[in-house]
C-alpha cells in the first residue's frame, strides 16, 4: 500500500490540502496518542510488538511522503548510510533501527490531522492523564506498586522504583522518568491550545505539576524549571534572534553537566549522586571513544539505551558520534540544526529550549517516550503554519518562520 494510493479527498475530517483514507488517519491517531505509554495499552494486549509494527507501517506507507520533504530525504539518507556504513564493517545488528524509525509518523500526523480532530485527541489524552493522576494517588503511592502495567516482558522489581524508601509513579509509562517527561510535554500542549477552554487547561495543568513532582525524578522538575525560565526569555523576545537560543541551550548545558561533575563527586553517595557520578563518567568515556572510533564508529549495536559494556552515555548525541562516526556526526548537525536554527516561534521555545538543555545529561533519541516528543518538536518545526492552525495561534508577523513551511 502506497502513501498515493491512501489520498483520498472526500474525507472531511482533514485539511483539504492533505487528506488522506480514513482508516489511515484513525491509525495515525491512535498512534499519537498511546505510543508514548505504550505499557497501558501492552497490558491488555499481551505484548507491545503492535507499537513497533504500526511505526514501521507508517515509515513504509508514508515514504513517497517523506521523500517530497528536503529533511526527511536527508534523514533517510542518513539512514542508508548508517546501515550500508555497518554492514561493510562486518555488523549485523540492526535493531538501532527501530530508534530511527519510531519518529517519522509524527510527521504523517500533523499532515493529516484537522483542527478539530487535534482538540478531540487531546480531550482523550487529559481524560487518559487525568486518569493516570487517580490511579497514581489512589493505588500507585498507597500500594507501593509502581509494576501493574508491566507485561511478561518487562518482569523486574518494584524496588526499581523506589528512590531511597518513596515510591516513584509511573502510571502506563515505561518508568518513572518517561511518565514526568510526558507530564511537561502534555501540559504544554494543552497549554498552548486555545481550542480547549481556559479553566480546563487550568485545572489539567495544575494536576500535571502534582504528578510531574510526585513521579520523584529529576527530570520532570528541570523541565519544568527550565520552562518557567523560558516563560521570562521569550517575554523579553529574545526568542527571536536565533543564535541567542543556541547560546541559552549550551549555557543551560554546561550549568547542568557541571552540578552533575560537582554532584558526583560529593562523599555522601546516595542513588541521585551516584547517578550523577556515573553519568558523568559514561559521558567522559563517551568523548574518548569518539576520538578512537571517529570515522567509522563503534557499531549501532552500542546505540540502545539498554547496551552491554556501559556504552550508553545518556546523551543521544554523543551516542550518535560514537556509534555512526561520520554519519552519526551527519545526522547530528541535522537534527540539531532542525530542532535550534529552523525557528523562532515563541510557543515552539518552551518544547525546545528545556529540552535540548535536558539532551546534554538524557538520551532522547534512544527512549520510546523521549524519541516521541523529539520528533513531535521536529514535526511541528517542519509544519509550523499547520501548528498555529491546530492550535488556533494567529502567526505573529515579527516570527519569521510562521509565514515560512517546509517546501514540498
Amino acid at each position: 500500500m502506497s502513501s498515493i494510493s491512501l489520498e483520498n479527498e472526500d474525507i472531511n475530517n482533514v485539511v483539504p490540502e492533505h487528506s488522506c483514507n480514513k482508516i489511515y488517519l484513525l491509525l495515525l491517531r491512535f498512534y499519537f496518542i498511546f505510543f508514548p505509554m505504550y505499557p497501558l495499552l501492552s497490558k491488555f494486549v499481551g505484548t507491545s510488538l503492535w507499537k513497533d509494527g504500526l511505526y514501521i507501517f507508517f515509515c513504509l506507507t508514508g515514504f513517497t511522503v517523506f521523500i517530497k520533504n528536503k529533511f526527511l530525504i536527508w534523514y533517510f539518507l542518513g539512514l542508508f548510510l548508517t546501515i550500508l556504513f555497518q554492514i561493510v564493517q562486518g555488523y549485523d545488528y540492526l535493531e538501532y533501527l527501530t530508534w530511527f524509525l519510531m519518529g517519522p509518523p509524527l510527521f504523517l500526523y500533523f499532515r493529516y490531522i484537522s483542527a478539530e480532530s487535534f482538540k478531540t485527541d487531546l480531550f482523550i489524552l487529559i481524560g487518559i492523564m487525568t486518569a493516570g493522576f487517580v490511579f497514581v494517588f489512589f493505588y500507585e503511592i498507597p500500594a507501593r506498586d509502581s509494576m501493574f502495567f508491566e507485561i511478561s516482558g518487562e518482569k523486574g522489581s518494584s524496588g526499581f522504583f523506589l528512590r531511597g524508601d518513596e515510591v516513584r509513579a509511573r502510571f502506563g509509562f515505561v518508568s518513572p522518568m518517561a511518565f514526568s517527561q510526558y507530564s511537561w510535554f502534555i501540559a504544554l500542549t494543552v497549554l498552548f491550545n486555545k481550542n480547549v477552554s481556559k479553566i480546563i487547561r487550568i485545572i489539567f495543568i495544575v494536576l500535571m505539576l502534582i504528578s510531574i513532582f510526585y513521579c520523584n525524578t529529576r527530570a520532570g522538575i528541570f523541565l519544568t524549571i527550565i520552562t518557567i525560565g523560558v516563560y521570562f526569555y521569550t517575554k523579553f523576545n529574545l526568542h527571536k534572534i536565533k543564535i541567542y537560543n543556541f547560546l541559552v541551550i549550551v549555557a543551560i548545558s554546561v550549568i547542568v553537566i557541571f552540578k552533575n561533575v560537582i554532584s558526583g563527586q560529593t562523599a555522601n553517595h546516595d542513588n541521585e549522586t551516584l547517578s550523577d557520578g556515573l553519568r558523568m563518567i559514561l559521558l567522559l568515556d563517551g568523548i574518548e571513544k569518539s576520538k578512537e572510533s571517529f570515522l567509522l564508529g563503534v557499531s549501532g549495536h552500542y546505540f540502545s539505551p539498554r547496551a552491554e559494556d556501559w556504552y550508553d552515555f545518556e546523551n543521544s548525541w554523543l551516542s550518535l558520534i560514537v556509534c555512526f562516526g561520520m554519519v552519526g556526526i551527519f545526522l547530528l548537525i541535522l537534527l540539531f540544526n532542525k530542532l535550534i536554527f529552523t525557528t523562532n516561534n515563541k510557543y515552539l521555545m518552551f518544547y525546545i529550549i528545556p529540552w535540548m538543555a535536558y539532551s546534554s545529561i538524557f538520551p532522547v533519541l534512544q527512549e520510546s517516550n523521549a524519541v516521541f516528543i523529539t520528533w513531535f518538536i521536529i514535526a511541528a518545526v517542519l509544519n509550523i503554519d499547520k501548528w498555529n492552525e491546530l492550535n488556533g495561534i494567529e502567526p505573529d508577523e515579527n516570527e519569521e518562520d510562521n509565514l515560512i513551511s517546509e517546501t514540498e
